[in-house]
């Protein structure tokens, strides 16, 4: 990586971590200018618009997300256990990777819910990546007998995401010391509600 490549890796580095914390409104040319000790002019030389370093910071969150929570998740037997074990990683991840702050892009949905810009167009495309992910794991796990055949996966994938949210602000904003217990539970009754009848599973799917 030339010096170039190196001085545009640790912007990114160090506005992944202010992001996490301040959020993307929080990222500015003069703030993240300041966290990577140098210029404004500096800063432009790579980046020319707070959205343009906004939706940098995005796609460079996405590919740190994908080492610690997709990438892991795929080496799991598919069906349940794969869906389970991204589920884990998913829930709470900003937090183990060592971010200062939460998720950035649950925050963003709050953040931009009202705010047309091409920001809230990354996030939205990036959700729907996202959910585009899950649902393939969710057919998945149906086609293969470890949920339930008429189960609703649009309504299952609803839900999770809710769950997600949900963690996100009690973790973040309520600072509930039983968050990650209640994300957990929630999580547990609905797959149980989304398995077969007993007897009509085709294999056992207990991933452990």
């Amino acid at each position: 990586m030339g010096s170039a490549g190196a001085t545009r890796e640790r912007i990114l580095e160090q506005g992944l971590a202010l992001m996490s914390q301040a959020g993307l409104s929080g990222v500015t040319i003069g703030v993240l200018a300041d966290q990577a000790g140098m210029s404004k002019s500096g800063l432009f030389a790579h980046f020319k618009s707070k959205d343009e370093v906004q939706i940098g910071l995005l796609d460079y969150m996405a590919q740190f997300a994908n080492q610690r929570v997709v990438l892991p998740a795929m080496s799991r037997p598919e069906g349940l256990p794969r869906l389970e074990a991204l589920v884990r990683n998913w829930f709470g991840w900003a937090q183990r990777a060592g971010l200062p702050g939460g998720c950035p892009v649950a925050a963003g949905f709050f953040e931009y819910d009202d705010i047309e810009s091409p920001v809230r167009d990354k996030i939205l495309a990036m959700e729907g990546e996202w959910r585009g992910l899950l649902t393939q794991l969710v057919e998945r796990a149906v086609e293969l007998g470890h949920l339930r055949k008429d189960l609703d996966v649009e309504q299952f994938i609803w839900e999770l995401s809710g769950i997600y949210l949900g963690h996100h602000a009690a973790h973040r904003f309520l600072r509930a010391k039983d968050a990650d217990q209640r994300a957990k539970h929630a999580v547990q009754s609905l797959i149980e509600r989304s398995l077969p009848a007993p007897g009509t599973r085709r294999r056992a799917v207990r991933s452990g």
